[in-house]
């Protein structure tokens, strides 16, 4: 009976212990909480101002080869095509919030969302996608449907503009495929567009002009 008695303390005792150095063990994290990379990750940069944007295109119009290729082909096809030229403003609020840019055919301009850019490569990468969509617009072409035009147009804007840089080809062409979905289905619905982007994936994506 005795031993068992001390037996029960003894468990008793452990028990306690080990809850108090559970409570401890608690304390010294909320107190210095276990390393996190987040810690150490570069925070979110700001969105580009209107003026910034404006700055900084400037020197992208300036500079950008790929960009001036565009310009001028687009002059090229139609002198009229972007009268009102290139600008930026902050998009939220508008139909457009959730874009980065657009070609507007009816104002002939590309506008740039500033609120959704945040380095020189976002706006770069926005402007070239942008016109290679105002050059598209321009050119005839024959396709199935309108599904089909979209598809296209975001192929070869995805291919030339933001995808450009990867250097694995597997890995651009899944990047074009992506973006290129992603923005046809806003017209014709997901289903829809996965299948007209692989119809067209291998002709469009082989289109270069105007380069």
């Amino acid at each position: 009976m005795a031993v068992a008695l001390f037996n029960n303390q003894t468990r008793a005792k452990k028990k306690s212990f080990e809850r108090k150095k559970e409570r401890e063990r608690e304390l010294i994290t909320r107190l210095f909480p276990p390393f996190q990379m987040r810690l150490y990750q570069t925070p979110p940069l700001p969105s580009y101002s209107e003026e910034k944007c404006i700055t900084e295109l400037g020197l992208i119009l300036k500079h950008s080869k790929k960009v001036a290729t565009l310009l001028v082909g687009i002059q090229h096809l139609n002198k009229d095509a972007l009268r009102r030229g290139i600008t930026c403003r902050p998009c939220a609020g508008t139909i457009q919030e959730q874009h980065m840019g657009y070609y507007d055919s009816t104002y002939k301009r590309v506008v740039i969302c500033c609120d959704h850019i945040r380095t020189r490569k976002d706006l770069e990468d926005t402007v070239v996608h942008e016109l290679t969509h105002a050059f598209d617009s321009l050119r005839k072409g024959t396709f199935k449907s309108i599904c089909h035009l979209i598809a296209c147009g975001e192929i070869r804007a995805s291919a030339i503009g933001q995808c450009s840089n990867i250097t694995s080809e597997k890995q651009r062409d899944q990047c074009i495929k992506d973006d290129a979905v992603r923005s046809t289905e806003l017209h014709c619905g997901t289903e829809i567009a996965e299948r007209v982007v692989r119809e067209v994936f291998k002709t469009c994506i082989n289109d270069k002009a105007p380069f």
